[in-house]
């Protein structure tokens, strides 16, 4: 989306003078309205003032690796409430999203703080972008981990929303136990099924904090109402009102393996924000409490105020004029099979094939690039018009410069659609890397779309259409 590029932060493991806090927090107690807050701080009282919120079932203890790492300021992670120490709500309340943003302007009141950083993970990093564009003024720098704004619901899905989270209500007042655990190992253990990712450690620190002691071992503090369905959501249009409040300068990261978000959204929701710095870290969704020295090492720098380097900008949807596609697996189903005389039979999807003559009439270009070949992909390739087909590939990498000669474009404005391991290298060097719903994990966790359907079950039908439409062009096609 050419005109607001995402600086990425680059050089990260340059020499710094690194400071170190106390490793073991000390306890704080917020009174807010209504309500006692729990939080961990680190720091000396006097430093740089950071807020520091966590995300969905979390709880303080989640930035306990991470801020003795970043080493300057006075940090105070925040359990939100129903989390961790902090009370719950009261049965006349809710935990309506919107009264996050509430609970931590208070909060930072209640620390005597008129400006303050914010550094925030997943949920919390959707509550912090709202504070930030409610109370810009307050706020001196913000760090987005994992998140950028609430979820948003179009307008047209909020009455079934609604009435979704009216059932769920009457189903939970007739009662909900909390489920007991023998130990804290054991809960942690429970943790690790549900978030697969989350390292024994990290699960034995979230955990430390957020169970408590009760007959027959320990149950969790979280309030139990947490997992009510939201009856209302913000629609895109009213997130993206409050990024562009935001004025300070921002620091968003994702985790390479993390959480999957629609890119295209991101890549609008960070054009909202006047200055914002984008930078993607290795790791999963809690990659601050599994592998937090880079994030701390990106914190560093960007808390120092350096500008962030060699700017570089994920291509748009706009910018593609070629679709390259692997054929087993995308074109087809990935089967192999023989007639009597021994020669190989693929089944390919008419869907597909429309799709590609639809990206011709639009002016895109259509490549093949296969590790394999025979008689009848050479045939349907002839009947779809597809002047450039790569087949019996050995190393597409390593083919796709003449790929792109050919086709005349350069990298960054090709689609891919492949689904396996010998994918990789092109999906990571094209502008529009995408994958059907059948590649493998790997595959899958580079894609910038990933279709519902399957490979030869109408997969390139599926990229078509989000190409085109992301283009302007899909209406007048059909006209």
């Amino acid at each position: 989306m050419g005109s607001s590029p995402l600086p990425f932060l680059h050089a990260l493991g340059r020499v710094r003078v690194r400071y170190t806090l106390r490793v073991t927090p000390s306890d704080l107690t917020l009174t807010v309205p209504g309500l006692q807050l729990g939080a961990l701080a680190w720091g000396a009282p006097e430093g740089r003032p950071i807020l520091a919120l966590h995300g969905w079932l979390d709880n303080a203890a989640s930035f306990s690796r991470l801020a003795p790492l970043v080493g300057e300021g006075r940090w105070v992670a925040l359990d939100l409430p129903g989390h961790g120490l902090s009370e719950h709500r009261s049965p006349a309340q809710h935990y309506h999203f919107i009264d996050w943003v509430v609970d931590v302007s208070r909060a930072a009141d209640a620390l005597g703080w008129e400006r303050f950083t914010l550094v925030a993970h997943s949920m919390g990093a959707a509550v912090a972008a709202l504070v930030a564009g409610a109370e810009p003024e307050r706020i001196e720098r913000l760090v987005l981990l994992e998140g950028l704004g609430p979820n948003a619901c179009p307008a047209e899905e909020a009455p079934e929303r609604l009435a979704t989270s009216l059932a769920h209500g009457r189903r939970r007042s007739r009662g909900t136990r909390q489920r007991v655990h023998s130990s804290v190992a054991e809960a942690a253990e429970r943790l690790r099924e549900v978030n697969r990712y989350l390292s024994p450690e990290a699960a034995q620190t979230l955990v430390a904090r957020g169970t408590r002691p009760c007959e027959g071992g320990v149950t969790w503090r979280a309030d139990a109402r947490l997992r009510d369905v939201s009856p209302m959501r913000m629609t895109e249009e009213h997130v993206l009102a409050f990024l562009r409040r935001i004025t300070c300068p921002t620091l968003v990261i994702r985790a390479k393996d993390g959480h999957a978000f629609d890119p295209e959204l991101i890549r609008a929701r960070v054009a909202a924000i006047k200055d914002a710095h984008y930078v993607e870290l290795p790791g999963h969704h809690h990659l601050h409490l599994d592998e937090p020295e880079p994030v701390a090492a990106a914190l560093r720098e960007f808390l120092e105020g350096e500008a962030p380097h060699a700017p570089a900008a994920l291509p748009s949807v706009a910018e593609v004029r070629a679709v390259v596609l692997d054929v087993d697996g995308v074109l087809t189903d990935g089967g192999l099979g023989y007639d009597t005389a021994g020669h190989e039979v693929k089944r390919f999807n008419v869907q597909d094939g429309l799709a590609i003559k639809l990206l011709q009439r639009a002016g895109l270009k259509v490549a093949w690039l296969s590790g394999r070949g025979g008689a009848a992909v050479e045939r349907r390739a002839r009947e779809l018009g597809v002047e450039h087909a790569y087949l019996l590939s050995g190393d597409k990498l390593a083919q796709l410069p003449e790929v792109l000669r050919a086709l005349g474009v350069k990298a960054h404005e090709v689609a891919y659609m492949g689904d396996d391991l010998p994918d990789l290298g092109v999906l990571r060097s094209v502008g529009f890397p995408a994958a059907p719903a059948n590649a493998c994990e790997e595959v899958r966790r580079v894609a910038r779309l990933v279709t519902t359907a399957r490979g030869g079950e109408g997969a390139v039908r599926e990229l078509a259409e989000h190409l085109l439409k992301a283009q302007g062009r899909w209406v007048p096609l059909l006209n």
